[in-house]
């Protein structure tokens, strides 16, 4: 199937449910909530309004599986974008009633309705289907992409084999072997080449591959001046084994291009915006929140001796390790370097201990953490660095977590993904989800992630 159908059918499906959610809204609070008849009920008028709703979502919804498609996102992942687009689309509709001078036709009551039951409808649409459609392509089932290979026949193989690229939504038109496409001399003889991208370009193949090492690259650069007259995408793809190094772009220094293999996951102007947004919610957070860390640094005193506060070695930004603050939830106070991680019904937890974890208030004193700069609010978690080694050691892109400031809060948390992690899976996932704040980080994202820490049920999930 080709990915402009897919993602057509996906945002028909996404857009039907939009149009449903808004007339049904409409319906139900004009026929039985204010009593009207089919007659008095301006039907017309609230069809128009649910098509454009529609229309704007289903657009979204195209963009969200394109992306999918592209794999710069993973399913389970895209409530953000959800959400986004469902806010967008009632907003755009909006203003274009009120731009059309009927914004005071509006119930607003139905749109208030549709708007709230929408979005977690939305949330579980969208997983719903990006789920179904990224099983069928892991699985085998759906390829939306046609490409054909060239290069030497071991290099060609690794490619196609060793990447399982029939798993990535990839369907293989056709290959040409150089062995087979050079003359006598041992030179590759340019009208193969032209041949077999022709030959691709009938059958509307989507991307034309040349997999090699850098010196066939510069023999190569000849017949790829030549294909340069075809409307194609020529791809090229470094023949090695290595599946773990990815080419992020190609960028320039100087007249050289050269491949980008890592970036930095923020610029100047956002790490100057998030740092703003930090001292400004931290220091109104210690404010507001001062009688609350009053009184339970009190219990904490009167039911066990101790300090009030623990301070624990925690690995941070770029591998630095820095002390955590927290309020003592034990009868213990281990280093950091050295300690066995709290489990379920643990022992050591005080009663007092119990309910401030469950209630991550044990975490608030980290707001001094990012007033001074260690931490932020929203970012992965820091783990103490007994735990920060053995974790690396288990999990190759487990160290990636440090390319960003750790926070009190995550995507990770807000999505289940806390406290012990005691099976691979739960390890990953943590880390997949780092991983995904870090590649799409906003300030809208941390204020997202901020509401679901305070109202989702999963952000206290496995507290222990």
């Amino acid at each position: 199937m080709h990915r402009l159908i897919l993602c057509a059918i996906v945002a028909a499906i996404e857009a039907a449910i939009a149009f449903v959610l808004v007339l049904g809204a409409a319906v139900a609070y004009h026929l039985w909530g204010l009593h009207q008849s089919l007659a008095t009920f301006d039907g017309h008028f609230y069809v128009a309004y649910g098509v454009l709703t529609a229309f704007v979502y289903g657009l979204f919804a195209a963009v969200a599986c394109s992306r999918l498609l592209d794999r710069t996102v993973t399913p389970y992942l895209d409530i953000q974008h959800a959400f986004y687009s469902w806010t967008a689309s009632i907003g755009i509709t909006l203003l274009t009633a009120f731009l059309l001078g009927r914004v005071g036709d509006f119930s607003r009551v139905s749109l208030t309705t549709a708007y709230l039951v929408g979005i977690p409808v939305m949330f579980v649409v969208r997983n719903l289907v990006q789920t179904f459609v990224d099983g069928r392509i892991r699985r085998g089932e759906l390829h939306y992409d046609t490409i054909a290979v060239m290069g030497n026949r071991a290099d060609v193989l690794n490619f196609l084999l060793g990447g399982e690229i029939w798993r990535q939504g990839h369907k293989l038109q056709s290959t040409l072997y150089f062995e087979e496409a050079r003359d006598e001399a041992g030179r590759l003889r340019p009208e193969a080449v032209l041949q077999f991208a022709q030959r691709n370009l009938r059958h509307g193949t989507d991307q034309l591959v040349f997999v090699g090492n850098l010196a066939e690259l510069d023999a190569f650069e000849g017949v790829a001046s030549e294909l340069k007259r075809y409307a194609l995408n020529l791809l090229y793809a470094p023949a090695s084994r290595n599946r773990a190094l990815k080419f992020l772009d190609v960028t320039a220094i100087g007249p050289n291009n050269v491949l980008r293999i890592v970036r930095t996951p923020m610029g100047e102007t956002s790490v100057i915006l998030k740092r703003a947004f930090d001292i400004v919610l931290a220091g109104l957070g210690l404010l507001l929140l001062s009688p609350l860390l009053a009184l339970v640094a009190l219990l904490i005193v009167v039911e066990s001796r101790g300090p009030v506060i623990f301070r624990q070695a925690r690995r941070g930004f770029n591998g630095d390790t820095f002390m955590i603050w927290k309020f003592r939830s034990m009868r213990v106070v281990e280093s950091g370097y050295r300690m066995q991680q709290a489990q379920k019904n643990d022992p050591r937890i005080t009663r007092v201990g119990r309910f401030i974890r469950a209630t991550s208030i044990d975490e608030l004193p980290q707001l001094v953490n990012v007033l001074t700069g260690q931490m932020s609010l929203v970012g992965p978690r820091p783990h103490a660095v007994s735990h920060d080694e053995a974790l690396s050691r288990e999990l190759a892109v487990y160290a990636h977590r440090q390319r960003i400031k750790p926070g009190i809060t995550g995507w990770a948390q807000v999505h289940g993904f806390r406290g012990e992690t005691t099976t691979r899976e739960q390890i990953e996932g943590r880390v997949e989800h780092d991983i995904y704040y870090i590649d799409n980080w906003s300030i809208l994202l941390d204020l997202w992630i901020i509401i679901l820490t305070v109202f989702h049920p999963a952000a206290r999930r496995n507290a222990r």
